[in-house]
Protein backbone atom coordinates (compact mmCIF):
# COMPACT_ATOMS: atom_id res chain seq x y z
CA UNK A 1 0.00 0.00 0.00
CA UNK A 2 1.62 3.24 -1.05
CA UNK A 3 0.53 6.56 0.47
CA UNK A 4 -0.17 9.53 -2.18
CA UNK A 5 0.77 13.28 -1.09
CA UNK A 6 -1.36 16.10 -3.03
CA UNK A 7 1.74 18.08 -4.49
CA UNK A 8 0.89 22.19 -3.66
CA UNK A 9 -0.86 24.20 -5.91
CA UNK A 10 0.58 26.95 -8.13
CA UNK A 11 -0.42 30.03 -6.14
CA UNK A 12 1.36 33.11 -8.82
CA UNK A 13 1.53 33.59 -12.16
CA UNK A 14 5.51 32.43 -12.84
CA UNK A 15 4.59 29.54 -11.17
CA UNK A 16 1.60 28.71 -13.73
CA UNK A 17 4.46 30.04 -16.45
CA UNK A 18 7.26 27.64 -14.90
CA UNK A 19 5.11 24.55 -14.69
CA UNK A 20 6.78 22.97 -18.86
CA UNK A 21 9.10 22.33 -16.59
CA UNK A 22 8.18 20.47 -13.76
CA UNK A 23 9.76 16.99 -13.21
CA UNK A 24 6.91 13.98 -13.50
CA UNK A 25 7.06 11.13 -10.94
CA UNK A 26 9.43 8.05 -12.28
CA UNK A 27 7.20 4.99 -11.20
CA UNK A 28 5.87 2.97 -13.62
CA UNK A 29 2.47 0.75 -12.04
CA UNK A 30 -0.84 0.14 -12.98
CA UNK A 31 -2.51 3.11 -11.63
CA UNK A 32 -6.13 3.97 -10.23
CA UNK A 33 -8.64 6.72 -9.80
CA UNK A 34 -11.19 7.36 -7.51
CA UNK A 35 -13.37 9.67 -6.60
CA UNK A 36 -16.64 8.99 -4.55
CA UNK A 37 -18.56 12.09 -3.66
CA UNK A 38 -21.78 11.31 -1.37
CA UNK A 39 -22.33 14.39 1.55
CA UNK A 40 -22.50 17.35 -0.24
CA UNK A 41 -22.47 20.87 1.73
CA UNK A 42 -25.76 22.16 -0.96
CA UNK A 43 -26.96 19.35 -2.89
CA UNK A 44 -28.37 16.58 -1.62
CA UNK A 45 -26.76 13.79 -0.46
CA UNK A 46 -26.06 9.96 -2.12
CA UNK A 47 -25.22 6.57 -1.56
CA UNK A 48 -21.49 6.20 -1.48
CA UNK A 49 -20.16 7.03 2.27
CA UNK A 50 -16.77 5.84 3.00
CA UNK A 51 -16.91 4.12 -0.22
CA UNK A 52 -13.35 5.33 -1.46
CA UNK A 53 -11.94 3.39 0.85
CA UNK A 54 -13.37 0.00 -0.42
CA UNK A 55 -12.62 0.54 -3.84
CA UNK A 56 -9.04 1.83 -2.76
CA UNK A 57 -8.26 -1.66 -0.71
CA UNK A 58 -9.89 -3.81 -3.50
CA UNK A 59 -7.87 -1.89 -6.25
CA UNK A 60 -4.50 -2.21 -3.73
CA UNK A 61 -4.60 -5.76 -3.80
CA UNK A 62 -4.77 -6.13 -7.13
CA UNK A 63 -1.65 -4.50 -7.12
CA UNK A 64 -2.74 -0.70 -8.29
CA UNK A 65 -1.60 2.29 -7.04
CA UNK A 66 -4.67 4.53 -5.97
CA UNK A 67 -5.11 8.42 -6.01
CA UNK A 68 -8.33 8.13 -3.74
CA UNK A 69 -10.81 11.07 -2.88
CA UNK A 70 -14.14 10.49 -0.97
CA UNK A 71 -16.06 13.78 -0.78
CA UNK A 72 -13.90 16.10 -2.38
CA UNK A 73 -14.09 19.94 -3.36
CA UNK A 74 -13.58 21.04 -6.76
CA UNK A 75 -10.18 22.01 -5.93
CA UNK A 76 -9.39 18.51 -4.18
CA UNK A 77 -10.56 16.38 -7.09
CA UNK A 78 -8.03 18.74 -9.24
CA UNK A 79 -5.20 18.38 -6.78
CA UNK A 80 -6.03 14.57 -7.19
CA UNK A 81 -6.51 14.52 -10.78
CA UNK A 82 -3.28 16.47 -11.46
CA UNK A 83 -1.13 13.69 -9.49
CA UNK A 84 -2.96 11.25 -11.35
CA UNK A 85 -2.12 12.22 -14.67
CA UNK A 86 1.37 12.91 -13.86
CA UNK A 87 1.73 9.56 -12.18
CA UNK A 88 0.13 7.74 -16.16
CA UNK A 89 2.52 10.37 -17.88
CA UNK A 90 5.92 8.20 -16.24
CA UNK A 91 5.06 5.01 -18.30
CA UNK A 92 3.31 4.19 -21.33
CA UNK A 93 2.51 0.61 -20.03
CA UNK A 94 -0.09 1.19 -17.58
CA UNK A 95 -3.19 -0.14 -16.92
CA UNK A 96 -5.81 2.39 -15.42
CA UNK A 97 -9.22 1.80 -13.39
CA UNK A 98 -11.21 5.40 -13.12
CA UNK A 99 -14.61 5.73 -10.87
CA UNK A 100 -16.28 8.16 -10.48
CA UNK A 101 -19.79 8.70 -8.37
CA UNK A 102 -21.69 11.80 -7.14
CA UNK A 103 -23.89 14.26 -8.82
CA UNK A 104 -23.37 15.33 -12.06
CA UNK A 105 -23.87 17.46 -14.20
CA UNK A 106 -23.81 18.65 -18.59
CA UNK A 107 -23.22 21.30 -20.53
CA UNK A 108 -23.47 20.53 -24.28
CA UNK A 109 -21.43 17.32 -24.91
CA UNK A 110 -19.36 18.31 -21.69
CA UNK A 111 -20.40 16.13 -18.26
CA UNK A 112 -19.17 17.49 -14.98
CA UNK A 113 -18.63 15.61 -11.62
CA UNK A 114 -19.36 18.10 -9.05
CA UNK A 115 -17.54 18.85 -6.00
CA UNK A 116 -19.61 18.73 -2.46
CA UNK A 117 -19.02 22.15 -2.31
CA UNK A 118 -20.70 22.93 -5.59
CA UNK A 119 -24.41 25.12 -4.95
CA UNK A 120 -26.53 25.40 -7.90
CA UNK A 121 -24.00 25.35 -10.72
CA UNK A 122 -25.40 26.42 -14.01
CA UNK A 123 -23.86 26.50 -17.90
CA UNK A 124 -21.00 29.49 -17.05
CA UNK A 125 -20.03 28.42 -13.40
CA UNK A 126 -20.43 24.47 -13.17
CA UNK A 127 -16.15 24.26 -14.54
CA UNK A 128 -15.06 25.78 -11.65
CA UNK A 129 -17.33 23.70 -9.41
CA UNK A 130 -16.14 20.08 -10.89
CA UNK A 131 -14.06 17.57 -12.64
CA UNK A 132 -14.95 17.69 -16.27
CA UNK A 133 -14.88 13.87 -17.49
CA UNK A 134 -14.13 13.96 -21.19
CA UNK A 135 -10.27 14.58 -20.34
CA UNK A 136 -10.15 11.92 -18.38
CA UNK A 137 -11.99 9.49 -20.84
CA UNK A 138 -9.57 10.69 -23.31
CA UNK A 139 -6.75 9.61 -20.95
CA UNK A 140 -7.92 6.39 -20.24
CA UNK A 141 -8.23 6.49 -24.47
CA UNK A 142 -4.11 5.87 -24.68
CA UNK A 143 -4.43 2.46 -22.82
CA UNK A 144 -6.70 0.41 -25.15
CA UNK A 145 -7.63 -2.88 -24.00
CA UNK A 146 -5.89 -2.18 -20.66
CA UNK A 147 -8.65 0.59 -19.33
CA UNK A 148 -12.07 0.46 -17.20
CA UNK A 149 -14.11 3.41 -16.34
CA UNK A 150 -16.82 2.97 -13.61
CA UNK A 151 -19.28 5.68 -13.64
CA UNK A 152 -22.07 5.83 -11.09
CA UNK A 153 -25.60 6.61 -12.29
CA UNK A 154 -27.64 9.48 -9.83
CA UNK A 155 -30.95 10.35 -9.71
CA UNK A 156 -30.78 13.98 -10.42
CA UNK A 157 -34.64 15.11 -10.36
CA UNK A 158 -33.95 17.17 -7.53
CA UNK A 159 -30.87 18.75 -8.62
CA UNK A 160 -30.87 22.61 -8.65
CA UNK A 161 -29.23 23.33 -11.09
CA UNK A 162 -29.16 27.07 -13.30
CA UNK A 163 -29.07 27.80 -16.90
CA UNK A 164 -27.37 26.19 -19.59
CA UNK A 165 -26.78 23.10 -17.70
CA UNK A 166 -28.57 20.53 -17.14
CA UNK A 167 -28.78 17.63 -14.26
CA UNK A 168 -27.07 14.23 -14.63
CA UNK A 169 -24.63 12.94 -17.04
CA UNK A 170 -24.93 13.75 -20.68
CA UNK A 171 -24.27 10.92 -23.82
CA UNK A 172 -20.90 9.51 -22.59
CA UNK A 173 -19.01 7.27 -25.17
CA UNK A 174 -16.39 5.32 -24.62
CA UNK A 175 -13.60 5.94 -26.63
CA UNK A 176 -11.82 2.80 -28.47
CA UNK A 177 -10.45 0.22 -26.71
CA UNK A 178 -11.68 1.19 -23.45
CA UNK A 179 -14.49 -0.18 -21.30
CA UNK A 180 -17.27 1.94 -19.86
CA UNK A 181 -19.31 -0.02 -16.90
CA UNK A 182 -22.57 2.16 -15.23
CA UNK A 183 -24.43 1.57 -12.44
CA UNK A 184 -25.00 2.19 -8.56
CA UNK A 185 -22.21 2.42 -5.79
CA UNK A 186 -22.37 -0.59 -4.33
CA UNK A 187 -23.27 -2.58 -7.08
CA UNK A 188 -20.19 -0.99 -9.51
CA UNK A 189 -17.81 -2.50 -6.47
CA UNK A 190 -19.10 -6.00 -6.67
CA UNK A 191 -18.54 -5.95 -10.25
CA UNK A 192 -15.05 -4.30 -10.08
CA UNK A 193 -14.41 -6.71 -7.47
CA UNK A 194 -15.98 -10.24 -8.51
CA UNK A 195 -15.91 -9.37 -12.21
CA UNK A 196 -12.84 -7.14 -13.31
CA UNK A 197 -10.04 -7.50 -11.03
CA UNK A 198 -9.84 -11.45 -11.13
CA UNK A 199 -7.02 -12.62 -13.51
CA UNK A 200 -9.45 -15.57 -15.01
CA UNK A 201 -12.19 -13.00 -16.24
CA UNK A 202 -12.02 -11.53 -19.77
CA UNK A 203 -13.88 -8.23 -19.78
CA UNK A 204 -17.49 -10.20 -21.79
CA UNK A 205 -17.15 -12.93 -18.80
CA UNK A 206 -17.13 -9.69 -16.56
CA UNK A 207 -20.40 -8.22 -17.85
CA UNK A 208 -21.64 -11.92 -18.12
CA UNK A 209 -21.59 -11.94 -14.19
CA UNK A 210 -22.54 -8.13 -13.67
CA UNK A 211 -24.68 -7.48 -10.55
CA UNK A 212 -28.34 -6.17 -11.35
CA UNK A 213 -28.70 -2.44 -12.50
CA UNK A 214 -24.68 -2.61 -14.24
CA UNK A 215 -24.07 -2.06 -17.48
CA UNK A 216 -21.04 -2.21 -19.83
CA UNK A 217 -20.22 -0.66 -22.68
CA UNK A 218 -17.47 0.32 -25.16
CA UNK A 219 -14.73 -2.39 -25.56
CA UNK A 220 -16.55 -5.75 -24.14
CA UNK A 221 -13.69 -8.41 -25.26
CA UNK A 222 -14.60 -12.13 -24.66
CA UNK A 223 -10.91 -12.74 -25.77
CA UNK A 224 -8.98 -10.27 -22.76
CA UNK A 225 -9.87 -9.11 -19.56
CA UNK A 226 -7.96 -6.52 -17.34
CA UNK A 227 -5.98 -8.70 -15.44
CA UNK A 228 -5.27 -11.65 -17.58
CA UNK A 229 -2.17 -12.82 -18.72
CA UNK A 230 -2.55 -12.22 -22.33
CA UNK A 231 -3.37 -8.30 -21.18
CA UNK A 232 -0.44 -7.83 -18.79
CA UNK A 233 1.49 -9.25 -21.75
CA UNK A 234 0.24 -7.25 -24.72
CA UNK A 235 1.12 -4.09 -21.84
CA UNK A 236 4.46 -5.17 -21.87
CA UNK A 237 5.44 -5.73 -25.77
CA UNK A 238 5.83 -2.84 -28.01
CA UNK A 239 2.88 -1.74 -29.80
CA UNK A 240 1.55 1.16 -31.58
CA UNK A 241 1.24 4.30 -29.02
CA UNK A 242 -2.16 5.69 -28.98
CA UNK A 243 -1.94 9.66 -29.19
CA UNK A 244 -1.46 10.28 -25.77
CA UNK A 245 -2.49 13.75 -23.65
CA UNK A 246 0.25 16.11 -22.78
CA UNK A 247 1.17 15.54 -19.30
CA UNK A 248 2.02 19.24 -19.16
CA UNK A 249 -0.47 20.19 -20.34
CA UNK A 250 -2.88 18.26 -17.70
CA UNK A 251 -0.38 20.30 -15.26
CA UNK A 252 -0.56 23.40 -16.69
CA UNK A 253 -4.38 23.20 -16.92
CA UNK A 254 -4.65 22.29 -13.19
CA UNK A 255 -2.32 25.43 -12.13
CA UNK A 256 -4.41 27.45 -13.79
CA UNK A 257 -7.83 26.40 -12.53
CA UNK A 258 -6.51 26.40 -8.91
CA UNK A 259 -5.38 30.28 -9.51
CA UNK A 260 -8.69 30.41 -11.17
CA UNK A 261 -7.81 33.78 -12.55
CA UNK A 262 -9.07 34.66 -16.09
CA UNK A 263 -5.20 35.76 -16.45
CA UNK A 264 -4.20 31.91 -15.71
CA UNK A 265 -6.88 30.56 -17.86
CA UNK A 266 -5.82 33.13 -20.82
CA UNK A 267 -2.36 32.30 -19.89
CA UNK A 268 -3.12 28.32 -20.53
CA UNK A 269 -5.44 29.01 -24.06
CA UNK A 270 -2.42 31.13 -25.05
CA UNK A 271 0.01 28.05 -24.74
CA UNK A 272 -2.57 25.51 -26.22
CA UNK A 273 -4.92 27.00 -28.16
CA UNK A 274 -6.40 24.13 -29.07
CA UNK A 275 -5.23 21.67 -25.67
CA UNK A 276 -7.77 19.13 -24.01
CA UNK A 277 -9.33 21.93 -22.19
CA UNK A 278 -9.46 24.92 -24.18
CA UNK A 279 -13.59 24.54 -23.86
CA UNK A 280 -13.18 24.62 -20.52
CA UNK A 281 -11.00 27.78 -20.01
CA UNK A 282 -13.35 29.30 -22.56
CA UNK A 283 -16.37 28.92 -20.95
CA UNK A 284 -14.46 29.28 -17.09
CA UNK A 285 -13.48 32.70 -18.47
CA UNK A 286 -17.34 33.76 -19.57
CA UNK A 287 -18.66 32.49 -15.84
CA UNK A 288 -16.28 34.90 -14.68
CA UNK A 289 -17.12 37.82 -16.55
CA UNK A 290 -20.43 36.32 -16.08
CA UNK A 291 -20.30 36.03 -12.16
CA UNK A 292 -20.41 39.99 -10.57
CA UNK A 293 -23.67 40.19 -12.76
CA UNK A 294 -25.20 37.17 -11.17
CA UNK A 295 -24.50 37.93 -8.12
CA UNK A 296 -25.95 41.26 -8.59
CA UNK A 297 -29.08 39.31 -10.19
CA UNK A 298 -29.16 37.26 -6.52
CA UNK A 299 -28.41 40.45 -4.34
CA UNK A 300 -31.33 42.07 -6.32
CA UNK A 301 -33.35 38.58 -5.89
CA UNK A 302 -32.79 38.28 -2.19
CA UNK A 303 -34.61 41.71 -2.17
CA UNK A 304 -38.20 39.94 -3.09
CA UNK A 305 -39.43 43.01 -4.43
CA UNK A 306 -43.50 43.01 -5.69
CA UNK A 307 -44.90 44.21 -8.26
CA UNK A 308 -45.88 47.60 -5.87
CA UNK A 309 -42.25 47.70 -5.08
CA UNK A 310 -40.70 47.53 -8.52
CA UNK A 311 -43.37 50.33 -9.35
CA UNK A 312 -41.98 52.47 -6.63
CA UNK A 313 -38.69 52.00 -7.85
CA UNK A 314 -39.61 53.13 -11.55
CA UNK A 315 -41.21 56.46 -10.13
CA UNK A 316 -38.43 57.16 -8.07
CA UNK A 317 -36.02 56.95 -11.04
CA UNK A 318 -38.18 59.14 -12.89
CA UNK A 319 -38.78 61.47 -10.78
CA UNK A 320 -35.02 61.84 -10.43
CA UNK A 321 -34.57 62.25 -14.04
CA UNK A 322 -34.13 58.46 -14.94
CA UNK A 323 -36.31 58.17 -17.17
CA UNK A 324 -37.94 54.50 -16.99
CA UNK A 325 -40.00 54.20 -20.13
CA UNK A 326 -43.12 52.99 -17.92
CA UNK A 327 -43.94 52.83 -14.51
CA UNK A 328 -45.11 48.93 -14.94
CA UNK A 329 -43.70 47.13 -12.04
CA UNK A 330 -41.47 45.34 -14.94
CA UNK A 331 -37.54 45.99 -15.04
CA UNK A 332 -36.96 46.06 -18.93
CA UNK A 333 -34.08 47.32 -20.85
CA UNK A 334 -35.26 51.06 -20.56
CA UNK A 335 -35.43 50.48 -16.23
CA UNK A 336 -32.23 48.29 -16.23
CA UNK A 337 -30.37 51.94 -18.41
CA UNK A 338 -31.96 54.09 -15.53
CA UNK A 339 -30.84 51.77 -12.84
CA UNK A 340 -27.24 51.40 -14.43
CA UNK A 341 -27.90 55.92 -14.85
CA UNK A 342 -28.71 56.19 -11.55
CA UNK A 343 -25.56 54.06 -9.78
CA UNK A 344 -23.08 55.27 -11.82
CA UNK A 345 -23.85 59.22 -11.26
CA UNK A 346 -24.07 57.94 -7.29
CA UNK A 347 -20.92 56.43 -7.34
CA UNK A 348 -22.22 52.79 -7.16
CA UNK A 349 -21.18 49.42 -9.12
CA UNK A 350 -22.92 50.35 -12.39
CA UNK A 351 -24.81 46.84 -13.21
CA UNK A 352 -28.29 47.88 -13.25
CA UNK A 353 -29.61 45.87 -10.27
CA UNK A 354 -30.35 46.79 -7.05
CA UNK A 355 -28.91 45.46 -3.90
CA UNK A 356 -30.25 46.61 -0.37
CA UNK A 357 -28.06 49.60 0.19
CA UNK A 358 -29.30 51.11 -3.17
CA UNK A 359 -32.78 50.49 -2.62
CA UNK A 360 -32.34 52.76 1.02
CA UNK A 361 -30.73 55.02 -1.00
CA UNK A 362 -32.91 55.26 -4.37
CA UNK A 363 -35.92 55.38 -1.76
CA UNK A 364 -34.67 58.15 0.61
CA UNK A 365 -33.45 60.27 -2.34
CA UNK A 366 -36.67 59.57 -4.38
CA UNK A 367 -38.96 60.62 -0.78
CA UNK A 368 -37.13 63.64 -0.78
CA UNK A 369 -37.27 64.73 -4.32
CA UNK A 370 -40.94 63.69 -4.42
CA UNK A 371 -41.34 66.08 -1.18
CA UNK A 372 -39.40 68.84 -3.05
CA UNK A 373 -41.62 68.45 -6.19
CA UNK A 374 -44.83 68.42 -3.84
CA UNK A 375 -43.20 72.10 -1.73
CA UNK A 376 -42.38 73.44 -5.42
CA UNK A 377 -46.34 72.49 -6.46
CA UNK A 378 -47.98 74.04 -3.21
CA UNK A 379 -46.40 77.07 -3.88
CA UNK A 380 -47.05 77.37 -7.55
CA UNK A 381 -50.81 76.09 -6.91
CA UNK A 382 -50.65 78.96 -4.28
CA UNK A 383 -49.82 81.54 -6.71
CA UNK A 384 -51.92 80.65 -9.43
CA UNK A 385 -54.69 80.19 -6.87
CA UNK A 386 -54.28 83.87 -5.74
CA UNK A 387 -53.33 85.21 -9.50
CA UNK A 388 -57.20 83.14 -10.56
CA UNK A 389 -59.06 85.17 -7.37
CA UNK A 390 -56.87 88.93 -7.87
CA UNK A 391 -58.22 88.59 -11.93
CA UNK A 392 -61.92 87.27 -10.30
CA UNK A 393 -62.03 90.88 -8.36
CA UNK A 394 -60.97 92.29 -11.39
CA UNK A 395 -63.52 91.20 -13.94
CA UNK A 396 -65.92 88.98 -12.96
CA UNK A 397 -66.95 89.23 -9.59
CA UNK A 398 -69.05 92.68 -10.46
CA UNK A 399 -71.40 90.41 -12.54
CA UNK A 400 -71.17 92.19 -16.16
CA UNK A 401 -70.47 90.44 -19.14
CA UNK A 402 -67.49 91.39 -20.36
CA UNK A 403 -66.04 91.00 -16.97
CA UNK A 404 -67.19 87.59 -17.10
CA UNK A 405 -66.18 86.60 -20.29
CA UNK A 406 -62.46 88.18 -19.91
CA UNK A 407 -62.37 85.90 -16.55
CA UNK A 408 -63.11 82.50 -18.67
CA UNK A 409 -60.88 83.20 -21.17
CA UNK A 410 -58.27 83.75 -18.92
CA UNK A 411 -58.68 80.79 -16.72
CA UNK A 412 -61.58 78.52 -18.23
CA UNK A 413 -60.83 76.06 -15.59
CA UNK A 414 -60.73 78.71 -12.81
CA UNK A 415 -61.79 78.41 -9.34
CA UNK A 416 -64.69 80.78 -10.53
CA UNK A 417 -65.14 79.20 -13.75
CA UNK A 418 -68.81 77.36 -13.16
CA UNK A 419 -69.58 80.66 -11.42
CA UNK A 420 -69.15 82.90 -14.18
CA UNK A 421 -70.74 80.43 -16.72
CA UNK A 422 -73.81 80.26 -14.28
CA UNK A 423 -73.78 84.01 -14.56
CA UNK A 424 -73.24 84.14 -18.43
CA UNK A 425 -76.10 81.38 -18.73
CA UNK A 426 -78.40 84.04 -17.08
CA UNK A 427 -77.81 86.73 -18.42
CA UNK A 428 -77.49 85.28 -21.66
CA UNK A 429 -81.71 83.88 -20.72
CA UNK A 430 -82.40 87.73 -19.94
CA UNK A 431 -81.43 89.27 -22.91
CA UNK A 432 -83.11 86.33 -24.68
CA UNK A 433 -86.46 87.71 -23.09
CA UNK A 434 -85.99 91.52 -24.72
CA UNK A 435 -84.61 90.47 -28.27
CA UNK A 436 -87.50 91.36 -30.27
CA UNK A 437 -89.35 88.10 -32.85
CA UNK A 438 -87.36 89.03 -36.53
CA UNK A 439 -83.68 89.34 -34.18
CA UNK A 440 -84.16 85.92 -32.42
CA UNK A 441 -85.39 84.49 -35.64
CA UNK A 442 -82.14 85.79 -37.37
CA UNK A 443 -79.71 84.32 -34.29
CA UNK A 444 -81.48 81.05 -34.53
CA UNK A 445 -80.43 80.61 -38.35
CA UNK A 446 -76.82 82.09 -38.12
CA UNK A 447 -76.14 79.68 -34.79
CA UNK A 448 -77.59 77.00 -37.31
CA UNK A 449 -74.91 77.92 -40.20
CA UNK A 450 -72.55 78.58 -36.88
CA UNK A 451 -69.84 80.18 -39.61
CA UNK A 452 -67.83 83.27 -39.43
CA UNK A 453 -70.19 84.50 -42.01
CA UNK A 454 -73.33 83.97 -40.85
CA UNK A 455 -72.57 85.44 -37.57
CA UNK A 456 -70.86 88.66 -39.59
CA UNK A 457 -74.24 89.02 -41.43
CA UNK A 458 -76.30 88.91 -37.99
CA UNK A 459 -74.10 91.43 -36.28
CA UNK A 460 -74.36 93.94 -39.79
CA UNK A 461 -77.92 93.65 -39.34
CA UNK A 462 -78.63 94.04 -35.74
CA UNK A 463 -75.42 95.70 -34.49
CA UNK A 464 -77.17 96.57 -30.92
CA UNK A 465 -79.37 92.67 -30.25
CA UNK A 466 -78.81 91.17 -27.19
CA UNK A 467 -76.76 88.19 -28.93
CA UNK A 468 -74.48 90.56 -30.09
CA UNK A 469 -71.61 89.54 -27.36
CA UNK A 470 -72.45 86.05 -27.97
CA UNK A 471 -71.97 86.07 -31.77
CA UNK A 472 -68.75 87.98 -31.74
CA UNK A 473 -67.54 85.66 -28.98
CA UNK A 474 -68.12 82.91 -31.56
CA UNK A 475 -66.45 84.86 -34.23
CA UNK A 476 -63.45 84.78 -31.80
CA UNK A 477 -63.51 80.96 -31.37
CA UNK A 478 -64.32 80.31 -35.06
CA UNK A 479 -61.19 82.36 -35.95
CA UNK A 480 -58.95 80.46 -33.42
CA UNK A 481 -56.41 77.53 -35.22
CA UNK A 482 -58.39 74.05 -35.62
CA UNK A 483 -57.81 71.40 -32.70
CA UNK A 484 -55.09 69.09 -33.15
CA UNK A 485 -56.84 65.85 -33.70
CA UNK A 486 -53.68 63.86 -34.19
CA UNK A 487 -52.21 65.28 -31.04
CA UNK A 488 -55.61 64.56 -28.71
CA UNK A 489 -54.84 60.78 -30.49
CA UNK A 490 -52.06 60.46 -28.94
CA UNK A 491 -52.14 62.13 -25.85
CA UNK A 492 -55.63 59.66 -25.50
CA UNK A 493 -52.88 56.48 -26.68
CA UNK A 494 -50.76 57.60 -23.90
CA UNK A 495 -53.31 57.41 -21.13
CA UNK A 496 -54.73 54.13 -22.26
CA UNK A 497 -51.21 52.86 -21.96
CA UNK A 498 -50.64 53.96 -18.63
CA UNK A 499 -53.82 54.30 -16.85
CA UNK A 500 -55.85 52.37 -18.77
CA UNK A 501 -57.36 50.05 -15.94
CA UNK A 502 -60.41 51.27 -14.01
CA UNK A 503 -58.89 51.04 -11.24
CA UNK A 504 -56.06 53.27 -11.98
CA UNK A 505 -58.48 55.54 -12.68
CA UNK A 506 -59.91 55.39 -9.57
CA UNK A 507 -56.93 55.90 -7.75
CA UNK A 508 -56.34 59.06 -10.13
CA UNK A 509 -59.41 60.58 -8.93
CA UNK A 510 -59.26 59.86 -5.03
CA UNK A 511 -56.18 61.59 -5.29
CA UNK A 512 -56.89 64.43 -7.51
CA UNK A 513 -59.72 64.98 -4.99
CA UNK A 514 -57.32 64.45 -1.92
CA UNK A 515 -55.31 67.24 -3.33
CA UNK A 516 -58.49 69.21 -4.18
CA UNK A 517 -58.64 69.68 -7.80
CA UNK A 518 -62.61 68.81 -7.65
CA UNK A 519 -62.81 65.91 -10.19
CA UNK A 520 -65.95 64.80 -8.78
CA UNK A 521 -67.48 61.30 -7.08
CA UNK A 522 -64.42 58.99 -7.94
CA UNK A 523 -65.70 56.19 -10.14
CA UNK A 524 -63.17 55.29 -12.74
CA UNK A 525 -64.46 57.32 -15.52
CA UNK A 526 -62.87 59.92 -16.95
CA UNK A 527 -65.56 62.95 -17.49
CA UNK A 528 -65.73 67.01 -18.34
CA UNK A 529 -64.89 67.63 -14.19
CA UNK A 530 -62.30 64.84 -13.83
CA UNK A 531 -60.32 66.65 -17.44
CA UNK A 532 -60.79 69.86 -15.42
CA UNK A 533 -59.13 68.52 -12.79
CA UNK A 534 -56.45 67.26 -14.21
CA UNK A 535 -55.66 70.17 -15.98
CA UNK A 536 -55.82 71.96 -12.99
CA UNK A 537 -52.87 69.96 -11.70
CA UNK A 538 -50.88 69.36 -14.59
CA UNK A 539 -51.06 73.37 -14.64
CA UNK A 540 -49.61 73.86 -10.75
CA UNK A 541 -46.89 71.23 -11.80
CA UNK A 542 -45.59 72.16 -14.64
CA UNK A 543 -46.67 69.88 -17.14
CA UNK A 544 -48.56 70.63 -20.15
CA UNK A 545 -52.10 70.84 -19.12
CA UNK A 546 -53.68 68.85 -21.81
CA UNK A 547 -56.52 66.86 -19.16
CA UNK A 548 -55.26 63.50 -20.25
CA UNK A 549 -52.85 61.45 -18.13
CA UNK A 550 -48.91 60.66 -19.09
CA UNK A 551 -46.11 59.48 -17.81
CA UNK A 552 -44.97 62.40 -15.94
CA UNK A 553 -48.43 63.00 -14.41
CA UNK A 554 -49.27 59.76 -13.37
CA UNK A 555 -45.66 59.81 -11.31
CA UNK A 556 -46.29 62.98 -10.04
CA UNK A 557 -49.79 61.71 -8.44
CA UNK A 558 -48.56 58.77 -7.22
CA UNK A 559 -45.37 59.86 -6.03
CA UNK A 560 -46.69 61.93 -3.12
Amino acid sequence: MIRITFRAAATSMFALLSLPLMSLPAWAADLALVVVNSEYSSLGDLDGDRYAARYQSELEDAGFDVFSLQDGSAKDMRKVVRDFVAASGADDDNRIVIVLTGHMAHSGSETYLLGVDANRPDGFSVAGMGQAVSPLLALAGTAQGRAVILMARTDENSLDVGPALTAGSGPITAPQGVTLIEGDPRPLLFALRDGILPEENSYAAAADRAPRGVRYDGFVSSAIGLTTPTTVKQARSPRPDPERPDPGEFAYWNAAQDIGSEESLRAYLNRYPNGTFAADARARIESLREAPVRAAKDREAALSLSREARREVQRYLTLIGFNTRGVDGIFGPATRKALTDWQAARRFKADGYLDSRQLTALRSEGEARAAELEREAEKRRAAQEQEDRDHWARTGSNGDKAGLRAYLERYPDGLFAETAKQRLARIAEREQERATTEARRAWNRAKEADTEEAYVRYLRAYPDSPFEDAARSRITELRQPPRDEAAERAAQQEENDVAGAQITRLLIERRLQQLGMDPGTPDGQFDGETRRALRRFQQSRGIQPTGYVNQATIVRLLAG
